[in-house]
């Protein structure tokens, strides 16, 4: 059957991850459409602010996405997963790919489930960013420059843009140079940082402080201090 996504399921790995398969994919665009990200995420650990992706008719819009052609029998995966029929609905639209029209199915939000103000977190709008060889540049360019959930980052207690990481079950928000900084920090030592311990190099070291003439340096006196296993 013919599956148009435009929200996180563009992401092929988010597809392969609910065990999705399809057998074909190629760009495609819905006129008459318009892309929100009103749709209430209402998932336990996420902000109320966050937003998921949804679609509302709308004369002069167009959303582009990728047009699957998937197992029948997967219909049931995917229900599951867009939370059908309790938050989203099946609608039949027609899409335009390269050379054709083609009839398929498409979710859209239910009312009672979207709100206005809502905004995309980083990682979900990446999703739907790596499809960038599907997307036009146009509107590649338009998606990246959406404004993003912004919330407190765990580590260094600053309100910015920020990504989930799952870590021991808990959801934490790291802002990108702290993210980069947990990565960077980790090659040095030889592992991954756990959050915990890169919000204590965060405070405890960084933070007032006028700088490290290294990366490693930086880590031998975490390890000093205590803040880090040796």
């Amino acid at each position: 059957m013919k599956y148009f996504a435009y929200g996180s399921n563009c992401n092929h790995a988010v597809m392969e991850k609910k065990g999705v398969r399809f057998s074909s994919c190629q760009h495609a665009v819905l006129p008459g459409y318009r892309l929100l990200f009103n749709k209430k995420a209402m998932r336990e650990n996420l902000p109320p602010d966050i937003g998921f992706a949804n679609i509302n008719e709308d004369p002069t819009g167009t959303v582009e996405g990728i047009l699957y052609d998937i197992v029948d029998d997967h219909l049931a995966l995917l229900d599951e997963s867009e939370r059908y029929p309790d938050h989203y609905t099946r609608i039949a639209i027609t899409v335009q790919t390269k050379d054709k029209l083609v009839p398929c199915t498409t979710y859209q939000a239910l009312p009672d489930k979207i709100a206005s103000g809502l905004k995309p977190s980083r990682n979900y709008l990446n999703h739907i960013l790596s499809a960038k060889d599907f997307l036009s540049r146009q509107y590649f360019e338009a998606l990246n420059k959406s404004q993003t959930y912004l919330g407190e980052c765990a580590c260094c207690l600053r309100k910015q843009e920020v990504v989930f990481i799952k870590e021991e079950d808990r959801l934490h928000m790291l802002c990108q140079p702290c993210r980069e900084a947990r990565l960077m920090w980790g090659e040095t030592r030889g592992r991954r940082l756990t959050v915990a311990e890169t919000e204590a190099i965060m405070q405890q070291l960084v933070k007032g402080s006028s700088g490290f003439p290294s990366i490693q340096k930086l880590i031998e006196e975490a390890i000093a201090a205590k803040i880090i296993d040796p």
